[in-house]
């Protein structure tokens, strides 16, 4: 059972982490949809306007109460991150609020004077109630567009594979505030199950989706693909699971390939279809995964 303190802690870090994810597939649906789902463009960017409001509401209640270490891990935001939303804009004309970035990177770190009360403790719930509602309608949504996009009744941009993958991120975010909610912590190994999986998701979804002429790229991918397939599989193994210090040193290595691609697409210097706030996107999730094992 979750203490109070820890409550209020572990939902903010949650939630500060999670919307962001949830806004910026919102962002990346609606990017992606021709025309002739234009519906569904325009109701990803209700959702990605409903995130904002409540990522807002999380800043504010942010205060004093993150360490340091974890405000500055690279899972809520990078340097990248505001020049990446500047340029998704511009490429697609989608608002994109960087003052919500802006107002992360000025969250004030963990105060031990800032009092856990009864106040403090309604408002975090009333915002996770809020959250997982519009999560549940968010999975709902996605799992409609999956549904649409495997049986051709919709055409996006977008893997399948890809709105799988969101829709499974938005699922697991489901299941947080569902624990939180029930004042329960998540189980560490279904963390680390979840993450490798989704390092496998993401070098394969970024091998796709550089551009043919960038094969040293293409075959970086590739390689982290395959190596995380392995680490992967090794974790339903009893015989052969990857230790915590393996995970973290390719998740690190994984990371870094991210931050140079995101930087590289920043620069124009290389040629993909993602934009740079996708890989960007990918970072944090990886740094969000290296702050778990660590």
């Amino acid at each position: 059972m979750l203490s109070t303190e820890d409550y209020i802690r572990l939902s903010i870090q949650n939630n500060l982490f999670w919307i962001r994810i949830m806004k910026e597939h919102a962002v990346f649906i609606e990017a992606t949809m021709p025309p002739p789902g234009r519906q569904y463009a325009n109701q990803a960017g209700r959702f990605k306007q409903n995130y904002d409001r409540l990522m807002r509401l999380t800043i504010r209640l942010s205060n004093g109460v993150i360490q340091a270490d974890d405000l500055h891990s690279g899972q809520f935001y990078t340097q990248y991150t505001i020049e990446a939303e500047q340029q998704a804009q511009i490429s697609t004309g989608i608002n994109i609020d960087t003052n919500l970035t802006r107002m992360e990177q000025n969250i004030e770190p963990y105060n031990p004077n800032c009092a856990v009360n009864t106040y403090m403790e309604q408002s975090i719930s009333a915002l996770n109630e809020n959250l997982l509602s519009l999560t549940n309608s968010f999975v709902r949504f996605k799992a409609e567009l999956l549904e649409l996009r495997t049986t051709c009744g919709l055409f996006t941009m977008m893997y399948t594979a890809d709105i799988e993958h969101v829709l499974l991120e938005a699922q697991r975010y489901q299941k947080i505030l569902v624990g939180l909610q029930n004042r329960v912590d998540m189980n560490p190994e279904d963390d680390i199950n979840f993450w490798t999986q989704n390092m496998v998701g993401h070098a394969k979804v970024m091998r796709g989706e550089l551009d043919p002429t960038q094969g040293v790229f293409i075959n970086q991918a590739n390689a982290f693909a395959n190596t995380f397939d392995t680490l992967a599989n090794e974790e339903t193994s009893v015989c052969n699971t990857p230790t915590e210090g393996t995970l973290l040193g390719e998740t690190e290595d994984i990371a870094e390939f991210k931050a140079m691609i995101t930087q590289g697409i920043i620069d124009c210097k290389v040629q993909a279809i993602m934009l740079a706030l996708y890989t960007d996107h990918l970072l944090r999730e990886a740094n969000h995964f290296i702050w778990l094992l660590k």
